[in-house]
């Protein structure tokens, strides 16, 4: 398949790209190199306000643009570009998991969504869990007064004391659900760790009787953890065909700029077949990406398939990308000064969120019954 982009995509592409060039570029990474995450609420407005990016996929009704997924892949892809350190990707999936929810749950978050005053966030994985078989030791216990309480532990949630509302896979003696419960209440203790990737905030969540409100029904829990699965491989696959792309015009604008032995080091043919050997991995992760987040938007029967042969390829590619990227800048590339290091974290750390490489290419044997 082929794809060729709307005038109105193309134009968000270079819309997001020129803004977060200026806004979240070069600067930030040296920021980030320096300090670690540090969250920019005036960046985040920005986004939200003179772009409509947190709202960019949900209905006009609840103040958003009504666009689609693949517009939404074409902005996490410009965000791997650029190593965006914010939120984006967590609401995004928050935005998605909340598509399932009904509607006047919908009615009650969404709008503050769109207007970036709600940062979302999924907490799903347990400690003796994955992100698969996530665990069942989270519970969920009614009140009498009619609400719920949640208790247990959450791993390796992004933005964990970013967001102002979290929302929760917990069990309930029905079977599990989904609950959305804010960051400011009693009972939730946030704490984010030093991870990998310095660009992004992931950390442990604690619930002791945290109130809650239900948002999706044991009835449909199954089916909002497999489509969460799904819409979480588009977008890190998205970002990681960003990042790919951004280290792979680094690696070349280098090899032409960096002269040894009288001549640029692009002309040597080990630097050649470094920067070949990873276009060549870019173009197939961009073509499955783009495929996946349109097959995630139309509901066709094999999405989840193509969810995760686009995660796969596209973590793939990017560890290619931003190890080449090293390589290429040589002893440069290796100081923490420079920000190539950033990009290898990010690239390692997006491979194993939502399940690692080898989990997806399983999953896409068992889903293609091979």
């Amino acid at each position: 398949m082929r794809f060729s982009f709307t005038q109105e995509q193309d134009d968000l592409r270079h819309f997001v790209r020129d803004f977060l060039s200026t806004h979240a570029g070069q600067g930030q990474r040296q920021r980030i190199s320096r300090d670690g995450y540090v969250f920019d609420p005036g960046l985040w407005r920005q986004l939200a306000e003179q772009l409509g990016l947190t709202g960019l996929t949900i209905d006009e009704e609840h103040g958003g643009s009504g666009a689609g997924t693949l517009e939404a892949a074409i902005v996490l892809e410009e965000m791997g570009r650029e190593m965006y350190a914010g939120p984006y990707l967590s609401t995004f999936l928050g935005t998605h998991l909340l598509g399932l929810a009904p509607k006047e749950v919908q009615a009650e978050l969404l709008p503050d969504v769109s207007s970036g005053s709600r940062i979302l966030t999924v907490a799903l994985r347990e400690e003796q869990g994955s992100w698969e078989a996530p665990g069942t030791s989270t519970r969920a216990e009614a009140t009498a007064s009619g609400g719920w309480v949640l208790s247990g532990e959450k791993r390796f949630v992004t933005d964990v004391a970013t967001a102002t509302t979290l929302l929760v896979r917990a069990r309930t003696v029905d079977g599990p659900a989904w609950f959305a419960v804010d960051q400011d209440t009693d009972g939730v203790e946030a704490r984010a760790a030093e991870g990998l990737d310095l660009a992004r905030e992931i950390g442990h969540l604690s619930l002791t009787r945290a109130p809650g409100r239900m948002v999706i029904a044991p009835a449909d829990a199954d089916a909002a953890h497999q489509h969460l699965l799904d819409s979480a491989s588009v977008a890190l696959a998205a970002e990681l065909v960003g990042l790919a792309g951004a280290c792979l015009d680094q690696s070349v604008a280098w090899s032409k700029d960096r002269d040894q032995f009288g001549r640029p080091i692009g002309s040597f043919q080990a630097v050649k077949h470094h920067c070949a050997n990873t276009l060549v991995e870019l173009e197939t992760a961009r073509m499955l990406a783009r495929y996946a987040a349109f097959a995630l938007g139309a509901g066709t029967p094999d999405a989840s398939a193509a969810a995760s042969m686009a995660k796969q390829a596209a973590a793939d590619a990017a560890y290619q990308a931003s190890g080449s990227n090293i390589q290429i800048h040589g002893g440069i590339g290796f100081t923490w000064e420079h920000h190539a290091h950033l990009y290898l974290r990010r690239a390692k750390a997006d491979a194993a969120l939502f399940e690692d490489a080898a989990a997806h290419r399983a999953r896409v044997a068992d889903l293609l019954h091979i």
